[in-house]
């Protein structure tokens, strides 16, 4: 049986990545981004919670590093809660590496990705990137972006209906869809 300890650094490897991407993409500098991240898992580890009782650690973990990061910005800026929401998310796309394609028609469709990702607004990135690059629930995604789960649901769906009117072809958007569930970010 593991320990608590060995449980936290699985969920730090599983996840680091992901939740550097994630703070990044809010548009937080690298530190504090790998500061939040060791603060979320330092009041993991303080408070000796138990992730293996939580429904969904990976959303306990996106939902713990986006308020600290905010309290950190709060705490340097002087800003309110809702001054929040009027940050840029970026996520920059990358093709996963284990596509079949050469660097050229990679990099052609990663372009066409972030033509069609600039067309979105902030919001509808953000929900996205959630939904298809985090594989979140939308009711995960409401309690991170303080919206109602149909709002989510409304913000995904104009968004891909966006993208799918301003790609060329509809091989070309299946592509791109594919692009996104399997997109390493940065």
């Amino acid at each position: 049986m593991k320990t608590r300890f060995e449980t936290y650094a699985l969920l730090y490897k599983a996840h680091i990545d992901e939740l550097y991407s994630y703070g990044l993409s809010l548009g937080n500098t690298e530190d504090a981004c790998m500061d939040a991240i060791h603060d979320v898992f330092c009041t993991l580890i303080a408070k000796d919670i138990d992730t293996e009782r939580m429904d969904n650690p990976k959303f306990y973990l996106f939902r713990s590093m986006k308020n600290r990061l905010i309290d950190m910005q709060k705490h340097n800026r002087k800003i309110s809660y809702n001054d929040m929401g009027a940050h840029t998310f970026r996520a920059d796309i990358d093709a996963a590496d284990n596509m079949t394609i050469s660097a050229e028609e990679r990099n052609i469709l990663i372009s066409r990705v972030k033509k069609l990702m600039d067309r979105l607004t902030s919001t509808q990135r953000e929900a996205i990137y959630l939904r298809f690059m985090q594989e979140m629930e939308y009711d995960q995604i409401a309690i991170l972006l303080k919206i109602t789960p149909e709002s989510v649901r409304k913000l995904v769906h104009r968004g891909v209906k966006k993208m799918r009117q301003h790609s060329t072809d509809l091989m070309g958007f299946l592509i791109i869809m594919y692009l996104l569930k399997n997109a390493t970010c940065f």
